[in-house]
Formats: C-alpha cells, structure tokens, sequence
C-alpha cells in the first residue's frame, strides 16, 4: 500500500512546528504532507495536492492552540482531544486536532473560522496551528531536485528557477572567466573546459553595450543602493565578489536594465552606479589566461553534458528512474539519494493544485527574501484574503505601488509568469480568487460624511485619520501609515470591516487604534462605512480638513479639549516614539501612552496638548516637527519598561482606552481613568490585578 512507503518516508519526533499535516487520498492514491494552514479554495479540475484526482477525501491533523479560555464555536465540526462538533469548550493550551473534508464535484472550499468571547466570526490564525515535526523523505527529494535543477531535463512537476540563457554570453564576459568558473561549476574535465570556454566565447551578440563611466561618489551610491534596495537579500555578502572580472562596467549596466529578472526598474544612473560597485571586486584567479580549446569540440561536450537542459530549460525527457543522472554529477550523499529516489517513485501528477504549489512558486521566486519581519516588506500570510487579486496583479506586473520612495525596491514581473501566483494567493487563504464581496452602493452624503471622518475638523467628527495616512499627494501630519486615497482599490471590502471592528485581532502589535471594538454594532458600521465610502470615492472626492492652513482657522483640533469623555490624538509626542498616544482625561489631567514601547511615559495637569507648532509646518520632506506641546505642568513619570514588550491596540471602555500588550509573552492590560486631580491606574495581568493612583 502507498500509504505503508509514505508513512515510513515520514520520520516523527516530538517537536511542534507551525502548521499541519494533510492525509487524503482518491482511492487509487494517499499522500500525507505539511501546510501552514487547513484553508484552500479549489476550481473544478483543481486538487489538494497533484499527486490526487479531482474527487479525494481526507482530515487535516494536527493541534490547536488556544491563549484564552472559554467557549468557542466553530464554522464546522471539527475534532479537539476526540470531541467532535462545532462547538466546544476549551482551555487554554494546546488540543488534539482533526479537519475532515470530503471532496465533491465541482469548486470546492475549506476556510476555518472560528468565534469567542470578545470577538466575532473570524479565521483561525495560522499561528495557532501546530503539528509534531516530520521528516518527510519525498519533500527532501523534491526540494534536492529542485536545487539541482531536474525539472530543466525532465517533466517532474517542479517548479525551475532560471538560470542565464547562453546566446550572446561571449559578448558578456571572456574566456578567462568562463574557464576558471566551469573549473568550479563541476561536471566538466580539464580538457573539456578549454573546448567549453572557447565554444561558449565565441557566441557572441551584435549589440555593443552603451560606454558607461562612473566616478567614487556614484560607486558610493551603487554600495549603498545594493543594501538598501534589498539587493543583499537575494545576494548576501560574498555572493557577489569578482564581478570586474567577469563584466565590464558597460556590459553589467546593461545586464541590470535588460535582463536582470525580475526587473528591479533601475534607471540609467542606479544601473550605472551598481555596475560600478560590482565591478571593483576582481579575483586573479579568474583572469588567468585559459588554454586554447576547439570551439567544435566545445559544442559536443556541452551537448554530452546536458547545458541547454538548464540554460535553455528543454523539459523534453520524462521523469528519471534512478537519482544518479548520468549527465549532471549531483553531490549528493547517499541518504539524500534515496530522498530523491522516494520522490522521483511518487505517483504522477494528476491534478491542477495551485494551492499546494504556491508555496513553491513563492519560494522560487524568493520572495520570503524580502517579505519578512524586520523589513519594510509586509508578510505575505493573509495576503489572498486581505487584497484584492486585481490589486495583487497590478503590484506583480503592473508597477503600482502603496508607498512610493521607499528604499526597499518591489521588482516588476511579466503578467504571464505572475497570474497563476495572484490567484494562488487568494485561494490558498480559502477564498474565492478576485475581489470579495461587493460593499453597499453609497451616496454622496455618506461619501462627504466619511471626508469629515477621515480629517481632523471635530466639527465633522474628524477622527484624525490623516495623523497617520497619506491622501494622495497630501503627506500623513505624523507617523507614515498606508496611503488611504486608494485603499477601496486595494482591499478586500470584508476584510476592510473585520480590521476596522478590531485591528489588532489581525495584526498583534499595530498601532492602528481601535476605533470601533467596544461601539455597538449600529452605532460603529454606519462610521466604517462612511469611511469606506470615502477612500472609494479617491481622487474624484476633496481632501479631509487638515492639510491646509485655512483648515486651522475654522477648527479647534491645534488645541483640543477633553470633555466629558477621554479624548484620544494620536500624534507626535515630546519623549516618545512616533506610536505616541496623547490622552486628554475630564478634569485635566492628561498623559502619553507610548505604543512604541508598550509603556505610559508621563502624565500632566493643566490643559491637553498644543498642536499649533507642528500642524502644516513642514521643516524636512519626511516628518511634520516640532512634537506637540503639552498644556501644563508633567506631575509623573514612568522608570525604564522592564521585560520584552509588544503592543496588541486599545479599546475604549466607558469611553476610557484600555491599552493591550504583551510583557514577555504575558498579555497586559492597563486602564487609565480621572481621579481628582490624578489619574487611578488598573493593570490587570491574568487573574492579578493591580492598581493606584498617580498624582
């Protein structure tokens, strides 16, 4: 049986690792494999994984992590610690997990959602999916033979990543260089070496690259283009040494303009100026003069030896019996020859399975290279579901960016080798591929309603939303969040709803306030939609009030005034980050929270905030300074924040914010509320509640 070979490829230990493991099979064929997340949206033709046909059956298995205690209901029945149903009670830790699914004719969905106390329907985060850790024989084989580039000879169903095509390649470089590099690439002897490097010298290109100069301040530039672009992330240091010996100055130039893949969208003078870095690095090595070879001879070897197979990706030979190829010498161990036997003795492929190779797909064009925490990249978990496939596209091909000037550079692909992933994306979050669900048709009150919501006028209820967001041209007064003017055009309405009820239920950590979290429903969507109606009107609609000088003369917003009720600004504060939250309580009695660092910082008396100073009074293209001035006298001020700290977002509570964060993977929260001329201060920590007052 298939699956007696599958289960003894899989070596387990105990270790959880993200995600879970799919056993399903079609009566002819059973696989078992890894997937960060239960979801998948399935197109009539299209499988979980394309060793099955259309019609399979099977169960996610696995086990589910819950923070909190409580009552959980479930959009199907599922399976936790053997209990099946949709709902359960639960608590915290981690539980025994089964998906079931039955495949019929047709489009088929999966998407695991999931609601609790404090939040409604929403999906399981793949965060909270685990399984006991597998070595699975048959993906090492797969990963191995897509490394050595298998899928270039032979129909394996493996994604290829492209290497240089080989016309026109003496015109590039020299027969120094491909000598004493195919002495490192392997496979060829010595004598072959000379045939190859002269044959391979000789096919040159009648286009003469453009004379290109540069001085020490643009080779400076090109240094400093290369890391902050992101270039350093596909090329990390050391991968990159002996360019000048390999190109010229003019030739590298032209090669990052014309055919470096995917188009970094350099101009003249950025392609200049990182040729120019490159090509300083030399190595001796690679200029020795290479012996005299016979260009015909060179032509034999590189056919015995299989070179077009990867240069010119002929994918003409059916799928190999045996990991030891007879033309390319693999380095491959013993074990990891058997790995690859395991794969290549896989069933054939039978389906479509997009979902299942979008991960590949991801990986061969290494996009995990950028997009990952601790660069501007956003993470790509979620993407499909958040996103509109239309606006994927128009990002992967068609050069439309959020925010323009940033340094990190999002290169430009061909429509053609991209629109498989933007579907891809949708459907491998359990979504229909395209974009969403349609929002209300809204009139132009509403749309002029949610203008007044966006800026700052307290007149129009202004929520200050233009602190943070950019509108068109116009810059955000404070910290640079994404630009709103296009937002309807990129987002996915449903997913614009669930972010707005509660931000940080999507993305732990974000500054982005939470508005709406503890507003009633029939109070709260009216505003989210007004604000919707807003961003969908774009560039057709005017700007919110505060961007311009005669916004001030009609407003109060330069120097609020709490009422009855805590007011919030987010802005730019004396000491803080630029996460700096402002809260004017009843009474007077104000302070700043700083979300930046997940801490209170200080707290005053006398008045609330002066923004005077900094609204519209630009002094560097990037940031509106000075900070806002407090309005009376400091009376408190916080020690240093002791543990590692991660902001989670606020709700208002009786109209107060209740801040949420993490100290050190422990969840936090603190509320803040007058008392006299103080402020009582709550911290509830698990079952530990603190509190004081501070004066």
């Amino acid at each position: 049986m298939l699956w007696r070979w599958l289960l003894a490829a899989c070596a387990v230990s105990c270790e959880p690792v993200a995600g879970l493991i799919g056993r399903f099979g079609d009566g002819a064929t059973n696989v078992v494999f890894e997937s960060r997340t239960p979801n998948f949206y399935l197109e009539a033709g299209e499988s979980v994984h394309p060793a099955l046909g259309t019609q399979f059956r099977g169960q996610w298995e696995g086990s589910l992590q819950v923070l909190a205690a409580g009552a959980y209901e479930f959009n199907r029945a599922v399976t936790l610690d053997g209990v099946t149903g949709a709902k359960h009670t639960l608590t915290a830790g981690m539980h025994r997990l089964v998906i079931p699914f039955v495949r019929g004719a047709g489009v088929a969905q999966l998407r695991l959602e999931w609601k609790g106390a404090g939040f409604d329907w929403e999906p399981v985060p793949r965060a909270a999916f685990f399984h006991e850790a597998v070595s699975d024989a048959a993906e090492a084989g797969r990963k191995l033979a897509a490394e050595a580039r298998c899928g270039s000879c032979h129909s394996l169903g493996v994604p290829v990543t492209a290497v240089p095509r080989l016309e026109g390649i003496g015109s590039r470089t020299n027969a120094n260089w491909l000598y004493a590099y195919l002495g490192k690439h392997g496979g060829a002897d010595v004598s072959q070496r000379a045939d190859l490097a002269a044959w391979l010298a000789g096919l040159r290109s009648v286009v003469v690259p453009k004379a290109r100069k540069a001085n020490e301040v643009e080779i400076g530039k090109g240094g400093e283009l290369f890391g902050t672009m992101g270039c350093v992330f596909c090329h990390p240091s050391g991968t990159m040494g002996a360019m000048g010996s390999k190109y010229t100055l003019p030739v590298l130039t032209a090669v990052l303009l014309d055919r470096h893949r995917p188009s970094m969208m350099l101009s003249e003078g950025d392609a200049t100026a990182i040729a120019a870095h490159l090509t300083r690095s030399t190595d001796k090595d690679f200029e020795n003069t290479a012996p005299a070879g016979d260009m015909t001879k060179g032509l034999a070897a590189a056919s015995a030896l299989g070179c077009v197979g990867c240069h010119e990706q002929r994918q003409s030979l059916a799928a190999p019996r045996s990991a030891d190829c007879r033309v390319v010498k693999t380095p491959w161990t013993a074990e990891e020859k058997e790995s690859v036997a395991v794969f290549l003795r896989r069933p054939a492929m039978k389906s479509d399975a997009p979902v299942f190779n979008v991960r590949y797909e991801l990986e061969r064009q290494r996009c995990g290279a950028c997009h990952k925490p601790g660069t501007e990249a956003p993470e790509l978990d979620g993407a499909g579901e958040k996103l509109k496939t239309s606006w994927i596209g128009k990002v992967l091909w068609g050069k439309e960016r959020i925010r323009h000037g940033r340094e990190l550079r999002m290169p430009d692909y061909g429509e053609a080798e991209m629109k498989s992933l933007a579907v891809a994306l949708a459907k491998m979050e359990g979504v229909a591929p395209g974009d969403g669900a349609a929002p209300p048709v809204f009139g132009e009150m509403v749309r002029e309603t949610g203008i007044g919501l966006l800026g700052t006028n307290s007149k129009k209820q202004g929520m200050a939303c233009i602190g943070c967001h950019d509108w068109g041209a116009n810059k955000a007064l404070g910290e640079e969040g994404p630009q709103l003017q296009n937002a309807a055009t990129r987002l996915r309405f449903e997913w614009y709803e669930r972010w707005m009820k509660n931000p940080a239920r999507i993305l732990s950590g974000t500054s982005m306030p939470n508005y709406f979290g503890s507003m009633a429903v029939e109070r709260a969507r009216p505003r989210m939609r007004a604000l919707w109606a807003a961003m969908e009107w774009g560039v057709k609609g005017p700007a919110p009030d505060g961007f311009r000088v005669s916004d001030l003369a009609v407003t109060s917003e330069a120097r609020p005034v709490a009422g009855k009720t805590a007011m919030v600004v987010r802005w730019d504060m004396p000491e803080a980050t630029p996460a700096a939250i402002a809260v004017g309580l009843p009474g007077g009695v104000s302070y700043c929270f700083d979300a930046g660092r997940s801490q209170l910082l200080y707290a005053w008396r006398g008045g609330f905030v002066d923004m005077t100073g900094t609204l519209l009074r630009k002094t560097d293209e990037k940031r509106f300074t000075p900070t806002a001035a407090i309005v009376g006298t400091v009376f408190w001020r916080a020690g240093k924040a002791e543990g590692t700290r991660k902001f989670k977002g606020y709700r208002l509570v009786n109209g107060f914010p209740e801040f949420r964060y993490f100290v050190g993977g422990v969840e936090v929260r603190e509320l803040l509320t007058p008392e006299g001329d103080g402020i009582r201060r709550k911290i509830v920590t698990g079952s530990d509640v603190k509190e004081e007052v501070l004066r």
